[in-house]
């Protein structure tokens, strides 16, 4: 491994962690804001992360920024949210080229950390507050798309199974909030939300890529230290309990073919097991789910399981005609039990291995892919743990941690978005 890594505290609950490795050519500069939320904090941090990545007090319209950053040779800066167990990451980041490729010697990555900084602690403000047209604007284009995302069957049913999977569980709330809040949302609300967000929130800062980073290091920590602070810690890890009578939703939607999300929780806390058992059950083109109940018995056009290591959940999703719902969850559960009693071979074993530790060498292809590894690693899980240590765990794995993984897994929830019986792949 030729990267190297640092990680060091700014302030109370700030971190930032530079990994620097010359082969990349392009830097990237992350900051998350990582809040257990509710429905409001959701919808209010989503639509504030999208307020700050288009504008500042310099470059005042989205325009006057792309050109500039299109001008620092194609830098972007971006914005994203995704969960950590109980946890929402609220995500601005930037990229650009490394300063060895700039004409003249010029600075590429500290104009870029800048430029990005000033997004976060000098936005575009009117009166003290956001921009109203501004925000409006952005705000109806947060509700578009989320109510677009209906038109997504597969993402929508999986999301729609986790609010009852995680039901009156922070897991549960919807990534970018609901419509319902964002409507009664005004800038100057969300302006306060803003400083809550920079006051409460755990900041995760990654600065990665193959640039010399002493001064971006600098410059970030200048404008954070001074930041006034009341954090507020959570925990990632938190096992979902498993319901006591597995909740059944059946909605119907107009669709060709119904979708079904199967849910199961564990007490299992290791994510290795957990992941490697997941692959050889659904995960792999060689697994259970893919060569059984949908390959020979010919019962879903798509059959997959994913885990949600923090959560303790595996999901199973499939698309399936309505005549072929119970045939296929019962398979589904068969095959559960195939694996629980140990009927598989050492070279599924084998070859769940190898496909994820291939995939484990390609977080070093990327300058965001190790920052994405280092995240997880050192906040969710409070591990010092490269992605080599992650292959060789998984080659520890043996044969009895997969059974014992596949008996430890309980039914909680069954989602059918259902449509008619006429068949088709959407």
């Amino acid at each position: 491994m030729s990267n190297s890594k640092i990680r060091e505290k700014i302030t109370d609950g700030i971190y930032i962690t530079t990994i620097n490795d010359k082969k990349f050519n392009v830097n990237t500069i992350g900051i998350r804001f990582i809040s257990k939320v509710d429905e409001k904090k959701a919808s209010a941090y989503s639509l504030v992360t999208r307020v700050l990545q288009t504008s500042n007090s310099k470059y005042t319209t989205r325009t006057m920024l792309t050109k500039e950053l299109a001008r620092l040779y194609g830098a972007g800066i971006s914005q994203s949210v995704f969960r950590l167990g109980d946890c929402q990451a609220f995500y601005l980041g930037a990229n650009c080229v490394c300063d060895r490729y700039a004409l003249d010697n010029e600075e590429i990555t500290n104009s870029v950390t800048e430029i990005l900084l000033d997004c976060i602690f000098s936005p575009n403000l009117v009166n003290g507050v956001f921009n109203e047209s501004d925000f409006e604007i952005i705000k109806q284009e947060l509700i578009d798309n989320i109510n677009n995302k209906i038109n997504d069957k597969r993402g929508y049913a999986i999301d729609k199974a986790l609010e009852t999977v995680f039901q009156n569980e922070p897991a549960g709330v919807p990534l970018d909030g609901t419509v319902e809040v964002l409507e009664k949302i005004n800038c100057a609300e969300a302006f306060k939300e803003y400083k809550e967000m920079l006051r409460t929130s755990r900041i995760e800062i990654t600065v990665s890529g193959g640039g010399d980073f002493n001064e971006t290091v600098k410059l970030i920590k200048s404008r954070f230290e001074g930041l006034e602070r009341e954090f507020i810690s959570s925990e990632f890890v938190s096992l979902s309990p498993v319901k006591e009578k597995a909740a059944e939703v059946d909605e119907k939607f107009d669709v060709l073919q119904s979708k079904m999300v199967i849910a199961c929780k564990t007490d299992i806390k290791d994510p290795e097991q957990l992941k490697l058992f997941s692959l050889m059950f659904g995960g792999l083109p060689s697994s259970k789910l893919f060569m059984n109940v949908r390959e020979k018995l010919s019962l879903c056009y798509y059959c997959a399981s994913n885990i949600i290591s923090e959560k303790g959940v595996m999901l199973i999703d499939s698309g399936v005609e309505n005549s072929n719902i119970k045939n296929a969850k019962d398979e589904i559960f068969k095959q559960l039990d195939e694996m629980a009693k140990g009927s598989f071979s050492d070279d599924e074993l084998n070859n769940a291995k190898t496909a994820v530790c291939g995939s484990l060498r390609s977080y070093n292809d990327s300058a965001s892919g190790l920052a994405t590894w280092w995240l997880t690693q050192l906040c969710v899980w409070n591990r010092d743990f490269s992605p080599e240590d992650a292959i060789e765990k998984y080659k520890s794995i043996k044969r009895e941690d997969i059974i014992e993984a596949a008996k430890s897994f309980k039914l909680d929830t069954v989602y059918i978005m259902s449509g008619d019986d006429k068949g088709g792949a959407e």
